[in-house]
This record gives structure tokens, C-alpha cells and sequence, in this order.
């Protein structure tokens, strides 16, 4: 969502007078990730559901982003090491549902948003990230003609700094995540 609201901003939107608000759509929005095995390979994966809210002015080059992606949801492709990840040493997620984005400040290039800075919290560990925008496209939805924006934004964090640190020899610190984001403007 911080990514929808960065689009907006980075393609012209029409500005307002007042913050514009968007909610991240679960049904187009994912998050994947990527980390070193054994030395030998990169495993990837990924969440499948997000949820969260998007407010920005375009004119003052503000806003918040605020955005939950489910634990739960883990896909790697392969069913025992997914239920692995879900279990107390990785992600634990009968205790740690939710891995949460904050948003403490919008970086801009002139009127071209680049990057977010935020709190990761991840097993109740709250760390500071930023993210990268990679891409952003603002429009109507084809289907429905809703104000929407999509946006890719990365960024590597090391597991260990959220208390991740099973298997750290085989299995890599750094994380490589990729939020995308599909975000529709809410009506006033």
C-alpha cells in the first residue's frame, strides 16, 4: 500500500486539498522472499495475503503506510518445510500471526516517491527498514474503473535481528523481500 501511495505520487495523480486514502487489495497483493540454502542455492517463497491502508498528500509529500502480511499464508512449494516455517523455531505463527510495516517517513525525489522508511515487526520484534520502490503504475482498473495504483518495493533484512536464528549456518541471515502491492482509492 505504501508502494500504491507512492505510485500516485510519482505519476502525477490529480493532488487534492486532502490526503488521499488507499486500501491494499489482499486478492492482488503479495510479498516473496528469497534466502541462501546450504551455500548451494536460494530458496524462495511466499505470503499470500496482505492487508492495509495507504494515506498520502501529494501536494505536502506526506502520508502513512501501514500494512500486515499473514504468517499463516507461507508458500515454499513444499508442504513439510512450510509447516516447518510455521513452527516455533522460524516463525512461530500460532503465536505471531502477522508480520506488520509502519511507515515513519516518505523519501522523494522531487515530486518521484523512492523509498519508505519504517518499523518491521516480525515475532513481536520491531526493527527499522526501508523499503525501495521499484515500480509504481497509477490508473483505472480495467474491470471496475476504480482509482487504483500498483507498486513493487524491496528491501533485505537479516533474520537474526528478529530473533530468527535456527539453523544460521545452513541457512542464510539475509532476506531478500519483495512487497507488491495493488491499492484502491477509497471514496470520500
Amino acid at each position: 500500500m505504501l508502494v500504491a501511495a507512492l505510485a500516485a505520487l510519482a505519476h502525477g495523480a490529480v493532488a487534492t486539498a486532502a490526503p488521499d486514502t488507499y486500501r491494499v487489495d489482499p486478492e492482488r497483493s503479495s510479498t516473496e522472499f528469497a534466502v541462501r540454502h546450504l551455500g548451494l542455492s536460494t530458496q524462495r517463497g511466499h505470503f499470500g495475503r496482505m492487508e492495509g491502508t495507504i494515506v498520502i498528500d501529494p501536494e505536502d509529500h506526506t502520508g502513512a503506510i501501514d500494512f500486515v502480511v499473514d504468517a499463516t499464508t507461507i508458500d515454499t512449494g513444499w508442504g513439510a518445510r512450510d509447516a516447518w516455517l510455521r513452527g516455533e523455531d522460524m516463525f512461530d505463527v500460532a503465536r505471531y500471526p502477522l508480520v506488520r510495516f509502519r511507515s515513519t517517513q516518505l523519501v522523494f525525489n522531487q515530486d518521484r516517491l523512492i523509498g519508505i522508511a519504517g518499523l518491521l515487526t516480525l515475532r513481536d520484534v520491531t526493527r527499522p527498514v526501508i523499503l525501495k520502490i521499484e515500480r509504481m503504475q497509477c490508473g483505472s482498473d480495467p474491470d471496475d474503473g476504480r482509482e487504483g495504483c500498483g507498486a513493487g518495493a524491496v528491501s533485505t533484512i537479516k533474520r537474526s535481528d528478529f530473533g530468527l536464528t535456527y539453523a544460521l549456518g545452513l541457512v542464510g541471515d539475509d532476506i531478500d523481500l519483495s512487497f507488491h502491492l495493488t491499492a484502491f482509492r477509497v471514496k470520500p
